[in-house]
């Protein structure tokens, strides 16, 4: 049986070098708050759907969530436009049960037996991304940390929950030709760095894994969400790749100004991705970025496609493999969204009349500066990064309680458990120009 190998700093597939080209799913199998137009963290929008139709319908409204979102006209459509790879995020709770965490739920098993047998059917290779951990291994609400606190670089429990995860889901899935890998831990950040943590934790996973699962590669993402590999060692197994995140304009706001100059735009984006490709010479493995993209303003389509364009030249310049970020979600980065007359959409709309992901980074920011100005004096700009995660675990409790819960209140009972629909193939649209863009620069 082919699998995908690593020689040197190139994938191989049957004899031949191979580069990837496709999408992250989104927020699917990992709910991620402004994706979806939603307040909280997964668990949190969980739980307030719960409250809201009952224990055994909120278990039903996500296996419907997770059913309709992903089905084969998506896979058709991802294979028309030009797509050979996706990433796919998903929760330890997939398969872990907090209450009972030695034995695994088989639902998890059994949302990935459905994705591969449809990775086999249409030929796209399959990246799955633990995106959360018990305790959290970032501070952000996209790993479902609640508190601000990466409590699972400090519980070694957490770590062994997870090292036994990989092991069985590698055992499960040893001769499946079309997984490319598995990328161990989305975005870590905020470990004690002294230890070696990080480094400590990937040589135990890559260890456990190999136990069982000796033909698939083993993805390793740097520290800093996915960032910084100053301090990464990659694990002693030949068959291990690098994996980066490439978000320029969220670090630089300049970029995202229409006004700026383009061809500077292009040349400090192709220093920054630079300095990634130059990854496989420091390694001697190849580089995939896992995640790129930016924000879709619909009412200026042009200049947004004109950034993704400008981003998929710069890796078709460096020869580096991608998936870019993402898929589906509720009309926010997507490819693909629910159509305006669905009922999520009219669930998110009227959310987003008093709640959006940036609105809420601005309030624990000004929460930090009157802080300062009342106890403490002026923060250090370190610290006040920090401690932003912080304040926002408490307004993710608000909002769930103030904001989400009501606005779910407004519909019945028969409304929301029809919602997962909107997410079916044929109740979504679709930009075009960014469809013609995959198909323009996927990898042949």
């Amino acid at each position: 049986m082919d699998f995908v190998k690593v020689k040197g700093k190139e994938f191989y597939y049957k004899g031949k070098p191979i580069l990837f080209s496709g999408l992250g799913v989104g927020s699917w199998l990992n709910m991620e708050h402004f994706m979806l137009g939603l307040p909280g963290t997964d668990t949190q929008i969980r739980k307030t759907f719960s409250q809201v139709l009952g224990k055994e319908d909120g278990e039903a409204f996500f296996d419907s969530f997770i059913l309709n979102f992903l089905t084969g006209e998506d896979f058709r459509f991802l294979k028309e436009s030009g797509v050979n790879l996706l990433r796919v995020p998903f929760s330890y709770r997939l398969f872990i049960d907090d209450e009972n965490p030695h034995t695994y739920k088989e639902e998890g098993f059994r949302y990935l037996d459905r994705l591969l047998a449809l990775c086999r059917e249409y030929e796209i290779f399959l990246m799955p991304d633990l995106h959360t951990t018990p305790g959290g291994q970032n501070p952000d609400w996209h790993s479902d940390n609640m508190t601000g606190v990466p409590q699972f670089w400090h519980f070694r429990i957490f770590q062994e929950q997870i090292r036994d995860l990989w092991r069985a889901i590698a055992e499960r899935y040893k001769e499946e030709p079309f997984l490319l890998g598995y990328d161990l831990l989305n975005e870590p950040f905020l470990m004690p760095k002294k230890e070696g943590v990080l480094n400590a934790f990937l040589e135990e996973v890559t260890k456990a894994v190999r136990e069982v699962d000796p033909n698939h590669i083993i993805f390793i993402e740097g520290d800093f969400f996915s960032m910084d590999f100053t301090d990464i060692r990659l694990p002693r197994d030949e068959q291990t790749a690098l994996t980066f995140h490439f978000y320029p304009t969220v670090w630089d706001k300049d970029l995202m100004n229409k006004d700026y100059d383009a061809a500077e735009r292009i040349r400090k984006m192709d220093e920054q991705l630079g300095g990634f490709a130059a990854l496989r010479d420091t390694f001697n493995r190849p580089a995939l970025c896992g995640e790129a993209g930016v924000d879709i303003k619909k009412e200026d389509l042009p200049f947004t496609m004109q950034l993704l364009d400008e981003t998929l030249g710069l890796f078709q310049k460096h020869s580096l493999s991608w998936t870019l970020w993402s898929y589906k979600d509720a009309q926010w980065m997507g490819l693909a969204y629910p159509g305006s007359h669905t009922g999520w959409m009219k669930l998110a709309s009227r959310i987003r009349e008093k709640w959006s992901h940036y609105g809420q980074m601005q309030i624990a920011d000004e929460i930090m500066e009157e802080m300062g100005r009342r106890y403490t004096g002026p923060i250090s700009r370190e610290l006040k990064y920090e401690l932003q995660f912080q304040l926002r675990g408490v307004l993710y409790r608000m909002e769930e309680e103030y904001i989400l819960k009501p606005a779910l209140q407004e519909f019945t009972r028969d409304e929301i458990m029809a919602m997962p629909e909107s997410f079916r193939f044929e109740n979504c649209e679709f930009y075009e120009e960014y469809r013609e863009l995959l198909k323009r620069y996927s990898w042949k």
